[in-house]
């Protein structure tokens, strides 16, 4: 993840995909003084290892007018990651991926997966869940809050390589998208791709 800077919160932001990444937020600290209370702007670093990344992310919007049209566990929703998706693809040079009802069927249960047990992980059983017939395949997960928009959650994936190199693959002809929010507010989305 690349660092971020934001006067007003930090959350805590998490992504998988072949190899693990994390970005790491601290809540900015109020200080009061009078009655107006003042948010520093905090400067979290970002440190890279081989297969980890730890650093600042910034959280989902506040504001309700940026907030996404449909809940993330929508048709609506997946629609706008898909496209969201195949937009990054076609800016990179890359051509368009199909949607596919099975990688959708797989991505939609993992997220629900991930947001009854409140934590991200790679669905260990995806090469025996995606439909048959597949060449070669691909999985990137992640962790925001249930106000992110489908383009932000591109965009995230979109920051960190191994993501980015999913995304982008062009032996990849198929996709599946889904999203599930926890009881805390958390949102888990799931990206499955595939070669057919």
């Amino acid at each position: 993840m690349t660092r971020a800077n934001t006067p007003l919160r930090r959350g805590l932001v998490m992504v998988a995909a072949a190899t693990t990444t994390l970005a790491l937020g601290a809540a900015p600290q109020a200080s009061a003084q009078g009655s107006q209370i003042q948010v520093p702007d905090i400067q979290a670093p970002q440190i890279e290892l081989p297969g980890l990344t730890i650093g600042g992310a910034e959280p989902a919007p506040a504001a309700a007018d940026d907030a996404p049209a449909s809940g993330p566990e929508s048709a609506a929703y997946r629609a706008q990651l898909e496209q969201a998706t195949n937009a990054a693809r076609a800016a990179n040079g890359v051509g368009p991926l199909a949607v596919h009802a099975g990688l959708t069927e797989v991505a939609v249960q993992w997220s629900n997966v991930q947001a009854t047990q409140n934590r991200m992980f790679h669905n260990p059983n995806v090469r025996t869940q995606i439909p048959g017939g597949w060449r070669s395949f691909g999985e990137n997960v992640l962790q925001n809050y249930e106000r992110a928009t489908p383009q932000q959650l591109v965009d995230q994936w979109m920051r960190s390589p191994s993501h980015r190199d999913n995304i982008l693959d062009s032996r990849h002809t198929s996709m599946g998208m889904g999203a599930a929010v926890a009881a805390d507010g958390k949102l888990y989305a799931t990206q499955v791709f595939a070669r057919y």
